[in-house]
């Protein structure tokens, strides 16, 4: 059975699960782009990340040459079956609109797979980081963040996800404080996106998967590396159990590595 008459071929929902997790989960927004793949349903759901190590540099004295120093790498392997989530809908044909009916199963299924993702995907974070307390000062708490990163050599793109309460604070506060004072938070008041406004790409996460006492986690997007896959995506008109069902079933696999642990603060 295609979807075909309901314009629900199985590339096309396939691709919109993909892009609909990519937006639900807050914990993508960590993730470099370029570790992102197309969907990939054969072989083993396995990605390996190159990292240039450190160049050592030699200083001349004297007359003494510069001996040249080769270029090495290290790499981290991503098991994607570290998070593997079951992936099913049933819609009963009798429904008036099966279409939109199969849409509001798959939305629903979206955001429950998203939110184990966000859950395991910080926890990786936890693991990795190193602590920092916010203050009642918000610009002053991302200076100091973007500080300690660029000390750690990560110059640019980076990255506040902040518990959903604490964003709203932030916010607020960069609002008032930035309103009348910059171009950039004019605009950024005007436009809705004052948490942009200071070089940072800021977003809220839902408090439920953070541990208690976090309260988010600043970084860049080169120190997180992670993938989706989709393997065993099946659609049927009759589905054991469920006949006359329109079933769409298969299973969401997700890696997460921390590449730089030491360009990611946890804040407390």
């Amino acid at each position: 059975m295609n979807y075909t008459a309901l314009n629900l071929d199985l590339q096309g929902v396939v691709r919109k699960v993909y892009e609909d997790l990519l937006y639900r989960s807050t914990f993508m927004n960590f993730l470099n782009p370029s570790y992102l793949g197309e969907i990939r349903s054969t072989g083993t759901p396995m990605i390996e990340v190159i990292k240039t190590k450190p160049v050592a540099i030699a200083n001349a004295v004297g007359a003494t040459p510069i001996a040249p120093t080769l270029a090495t790498y290290d790499s981290v392997k991503i098991d994607l079956t570290e998070l593997d989530k079951h992936y099913s809908v049933a819609v009963d044909p009798r429904v008036q609109n099966i279409a939109q009916a199969i849409e509001s199963q798959i939305a629903q299924e979206d955001a429950a797979i998203a939110n184990a993702i966000d859950t395991y995907g910080y926890g990786k974070l936890t693991a990795a980081t190193q602590s920092y307390t916010l203050t009642a000062d918000p610009i002053a708490d991302i200076n100091n963040l973007k500080a300690t990163l660029f000390n750690n050599n990560a110059y640019d793109r980076y990255k506040l996800g902040l518990e959903a309460t604490q964003y709203g604070k932030l916010v607020s506060g960069m609002t008032s404080l930035l309103k009348f004072e910059t171009l950039a938070g004019v605009e950024g008041v005007d436009r809705g996106t004052v948490a942009r406004a200071y070089g940072v790409d800021i977003f809220p996460i839902a408090s439920a998967t953070l541990t208690t006492g976090d309260k988010g986690f600043f970084t860049n997007e080169e120190a997180v590396a992670g993938d989706m896959y989709f393997s065993n995506f099946n659609q049927f008109s009759e589905y054991p159990g469920l006949p006359g069902m329109f079933v769409i079933e298969g299973r969401a696999m997700f890696g997460a590595e921390i590449v730089r642990d030491e360009a990611i603060i946890k804040l407390v």
